[in-house]
Parts: C-alpha cells; sequence; structure tokens
C-alpha cells in the first residue's frame, strides 16, 4: 500500500447540517489534511468547482427541502467538466431505498457509505480510492484529455501487469477502440471477457456494436441476456429500448423503459424517454404521469428546461378525453403552478406567449369558457408584442394551441412565414404539413427528400439533366415544398445556360417563377428567389430568340 500524502490534498466537504460539516472537517485534519473547503448550497459548490481543484469530495446526498440533492449535483458536475476522473467522490447519505441508491449510483460516485459510519469506515474507503488513483492516474489523465491511443498504450501495460484493475482496464480499452470506430479490435475484447464473473459491460459492448451491424436479433439477445442477469444493469434497459425502437417496435419499446423505470424510478432523461414513447404509442394518460413526474424530478437537477413544463401541459391537454371532469381540474392546478414556475424561471417572451395559449386550452379543456376567452385574447396580444422573438418550436407550439382554439387562419400564417424563412429544410416544411390542412404521406416525404439529395448532388456533379429529373420527382412526391421548386429553378437555369437548345428547362423556369407571388418581402427565400429572377430576366433578354 501506498502512503497518502494528504497535506498535499485539497477536500471539500458538502453538507447542509452544520455539525455534520464540521465532524467531517474534524475527520479531514485528523488525516493530516491542510486545506479543506466546506458548503452547504449548490451554487456555492459549482463555483468553488469551477474554480478549484479537488482532489476529494465528501458529498451530502440530502442537502435539504426543495434544493439539489447529491445525485443532482454530482450530475451536473460531471455534465459540466468539472471533475476530473482522478477526483474521489464518497457519496454519504442515511437514505438506503433501492430508487435511491441506483439513481445515486448511475453518476458513479467512487463510494457510497451510509449513516452511521464511523472515521474508521470513511478512512477505508478512502484509502481504497487512493490506492486506485495511484495506479490508474495517468490514464485517468490520458482520458481526460481525450488521447485514445494513449489510454489503451497505458491500459496494455496495466493488463500485461497483470494489474488488480485489469478488468477495468480492459474495459476502458475497449471503450477507446469503440470511439475510434474500430469495432473489429473492440469486438474481440468483448467477445474474449463475455460469460466472465461481472461481464456485463461486454455484452453490452457487443450488442451496441451489433446495433451498428443492423443484427437486431443478436443486438436484442445480448441487452436481454444482462437483464436475466443483473435487473439492476440499467443501462442495458436502456440499449434494449433502443433495439426495439430500431425495429419499429415501440410497445416493447416502451415496456422495457417502463420496467427499467420500476427498478429505478428517478431517472430523468429515461422517465423523458418513456414519455415520448407513450406520445407515440398513444398512451396519453401514462404519458401524462411520466411528464408530470419528469418535470417534479428536474426542476433541482440540470434537466430543468422550459419544455418539461409545455411538454406535460400539452400532454394533459391531449389526455383530456380520457379524464374526469374533476381529474382535469385538479391536474390544471398543477399545470398552471408548473407553467407559472417556468416563466418565473425562465423569463424568455416567448415562453409568457406559449404559456398564455396553453392556459387558454387548458381552460378550455375545464369548460372554462370565459376564462378561457380571456387567456386567448390576452395570448393574441403577447403574440403581437412579441412576434419578432418566436424561434422555429415556438411557433409550433403556438400554431398547435391556435388551431385547438379555432384560430387555424392565425396559424396558418404562421406556417406559412415559417415555410417561406426555412425552404430547404425538410423537416421544418414536414412538422408545417402535419399541422396544416395540406396531408402528405411519410412515404412521399421520404421519396421527396431522397429524390432532392440525389438532385443536389448531380447538380454539384455537373450532370443538370440527371439533376432535374429527379428535382422534378421529389416536386410530385411534395408538390408545395419551397426548397425543391428553387433547387429545381437554379438547375434548369444552370442547364439552359450551359445549352441554349434546351428550351423545355427555360419555359419549365418561367412557369415555376410564375409560382411564387406568395412569397413575402422578407422571407430568406425570396432573396434566393429574386436572385435566380434576375438571372431569368438576363437570360430571356440574350436570347431573344425563345418564344412561349
Amino acid at each position: 500500500m501506498q502512503n497518502i500524502d494528504y497535506g498535499s490534498k485539497r477536500f471539500l466537504i458538502v453538507d447542509n447540517i452544520k455539525q455534520s460539516r464540521d465532524n467531517l472537517k474534524i475527520f479531514a485534519y485528523s488525516l493530516g489534511v491542510l486545506s479543506v473547503d466546506t458548503c452547504c448550497h449548490a451554487p456555492d459548490l459549482f463555483a468553488l468547482c469551477e474554480s478549484t481543484k479537488f482532489d476529494v469530495i465528501l458529498l451530502g446526498y440530502d442537502l435539504g427541502d426543495n434544493k439539489k440533492n447529491g445525485q443532482q449535483i454530482l450530475e451536473e458536475l460531471r455534465a459540466k467538466g468539472n471533475l476530473s476522473r482522478s477526483c474521489i467522490i464518497i457519496m454519504i447519505t442515511a437514505e438506503v431505498s433501492q430508487a435511491m441508491v441506483l439513481a445515486a449510483l448511475e453518476h458513479k460516485p467512487n463510494e457510497y457509505i451510509t449513516k452511521p459510519y464511523t472515521h474508521k469506515d470513511l478512512t477505508i474507503r478512502l484509502v481504497r480510492c487512493f490506492e486506485k488513483n495511484h495506479v490508474m492516474q495517468h490514464i485517468y489523465a490520458a482520458m481526460d484529455a481525450n488521447n485514445h491511443q494513449r489510454v489503451i498504450e497505458l491500459c496494455k501495460e496495466q493488463i500485461h501487469n497483470n494489474s488488480a484493475y485489469k478488468h477495468e482496464c480492459l474495459g476502458i480499452t475497449s471503450r477507446q477502440h469503440f470511439e475510434l470506430k474500430e469495432y473489429d479490435k473492440a469486438k474481440k475484447i468483448y467477445t474474449a471477457y463475455l460469460g466472465t464473473q461481472n461481464c456485463q459491460w461486454a455484452a453490452i459492448g457487443l450488442g451496441k456494436i451489433a446495433l451498428i451491424e443492423n443484427d437486431y436479433y443478436s443486438a436484442e439477445r445480448y441487452f436481454q441476456a444482462v437483464i436475466d442477469d443483473n435487473p439492476f444493469y440499467l443501462s442495458a434497459y436502456d440499449w434494449l429500448a433502443k433495439t426495439y425502437q430500431f425495429t419499429n417496435d415501440i410497445d416493447k419499446a416502451e415496456e422495457t423503459l417502463e420496467k427499467a423505470l420500476l427498478v429505478s424510478p428517478r431517472s430523468v432523461t429515461r422517465l423523458k424517454q418513456y414519455a415520448e414513447l407513450c406520445i407515440n404509442n398513444k398512451k396519453l394518460h401514462k404519458a401524462t404521469n411520466a411528464l408530470s413526474k419528469t418535470n417534479d424530478l428536474a426542476y433541482h437537477s440540470i434537466h430543468k428546461k422550459p419544455e418539461n413544463a409545455i411538454s406535460f401541459a400539452e400532454a394533459l391537454i391531449e389526455n383530456s378525453d380520457n379524464l374526469t371532469q374533476y381529474e382535469i381540474r385538479k391536474l390544471n392546478i398543477k399545470a398552471f403552478e408548473v407553467l407559472g414556475n417556468m416563466v418565473r424561471d425562465f423569463p424568455a417572451n416567448e415562453l409568457k406567449v406559449i404559456t398564455q395559449f396553453l392556459t387558454a386550452r387548458l381552460h378550455q379543456n375545464a369548460n372554462d369558457k370565459s376564462l378561457s376567452y380571456n387567456a386567448l385574447k390576452d395570448a393574441e396580444k403577447l403574440l403581437d408584442r412579441y412576434k419578432n422573438e418566436i424561434t422555429i418550436d415556438g411557433t409550433f407550439s403556438i400554431a398547435k394551441s391556435l388551431i385547438s382554439l379555432k384560430r387555424r387562419g392565425k396559424a396558418e400564417s404562421l406556417l406559412d412565414k415559417l415555410s417561406q424563412a426555412h425552404p430547404d429544410n425538410m423537416e421544418i416544411l414536414s412538422q408545417v404539413v402535419d399541422l396544416s390542412d395540406r396531408p402528405i404521406s411519410e412515404k412521399d416525404k421520404a421519396a421527396a427528400q431522397n429524390a432532392l439529395e440525389i438532385g443536389v448532388s448531380l447538380y454539384k456533379a455537373g450532370h443538370y439533366i440527371l439533376s432535374i429529373d429527379k428535382l422534378n420527382q421529389a416536386l410530385y412526391h411534395f408538390p408545395n415544398h419551397l426548397g425543391v421548386k428553387l433547387n429545381l429553378l437554379q438547375v434548369l437555369l444552370v442547364s439552359f445556360e450551359e445549352d441554349s437548345k434546351r428550351i423545355e428547362n427555360f419555359k419549365q423556369a418561367r412557369i415555376l417563377i410564375r409560382q411564387f407571388d406568395h412569397l413575402s418581402p422578407e422571407s430568406e427565400s425570396y432573396k434566393r428567389f429574386l436572385k435566380l429572377r434576375n438571372k431569368f430576366e438576363a437570360l430571356e433578354t440574350f436570347n431573344k430568340e425563345i418564344k412561349q
């Protein structure tokens, strides 16, 4: 065992109870630690970790009501990159429920200790962590630097020396090969250790490679085997659900995440994914409950975002047909509270507009016609005031509310402006079509996108005739697609410019130009159209023999 120079180590103690902080501070000093910081508030902790590199953080789990807990703090520190891999995190808690333990362990503290504990218990864990750090320090430094090759070289040395951390080094090595897309090398390691003790990482790795190779049957078998062997290995559920999504078996994907949430119900990301699957499966009651829990769990975490509140309110509105008036009014109270907190915590004008429209819809569902009408009037005033601050996602949310509130004309106006501003974005245009009265099938969208991509590639390669053919195919599948029309117009003009005998190309260009009369002069697509129209007029001037 290496002697630990505690005098050179910097400790951070995080606990909301002064007596506990003082007790841990005395413990640190008894080891010979000279530098000890303490805090009880998350903002202070994040500021400290941004400015100081700590060797050890003794992190309390329960830091007070309506505050971030230790799990949420650890998750945020890792997400922000404020912790090096060599920093030792020991989670300290009085709670021993399965849900809490699994939620905390998902964010990988180095050790976990429950109250009551002795200084000897804590010392044993510290020594264990420092011994590991001594062996792995250079590997961790290379990982922090994203130096994959160096990590592989250092891990090989530990494996060759039959280190006590050999299996961890094998896992790290395989992940480096995976990151470098050296799947054959990663697969060799995974296969060699599949079936050995604590080999779940190998099965997960083989499952991920199977997904990359589109071998969904094998991927499903690997992930399911991990779950059967260890029902608490939560990432296996996530990967199994992804496998089912790839095979369009959304029901099984939903069921898989539901099982994971029964094991560990405090994962915000997993809850959100589950809610999305429930919405896709038209299980709106489940989605509403999941989004309600998501909003509660996310509130003090790094996952706190406006869309949590918006998604919950929208799911509640969509699910109202399945609820009694009592249930609607009860859930509306929570929705109003959630939306109010969102506007307070995220003071963006767009969110005020969205919230007011959602408020009108919530009142509408509760049959409070007067309240709904007044909220709608206020929402429309806010929209007029802040219309230039509305994002793409905000536009869709507002348009959806306007349609629900029988203001389709206003919704169509918003969607038309969005289409004109993004004429080449198939995803946006597809969403516009979904909300408008101009239905188009998924098959047509896919065919149009494919033809558009091929047509643009052919144009870049100088194959103008072939490009025109493909773009005409795209226009057939998606006749109102501004991007296709503009691209086709450009290729037609370039083709005619190259060979003036291609009169039919020029005639089609003339027909297309007449279809852009509705474009708003304020849109980006209008600027592009003007350039192409000017080019058309110039070509027409120099080719007066062309007769319509």
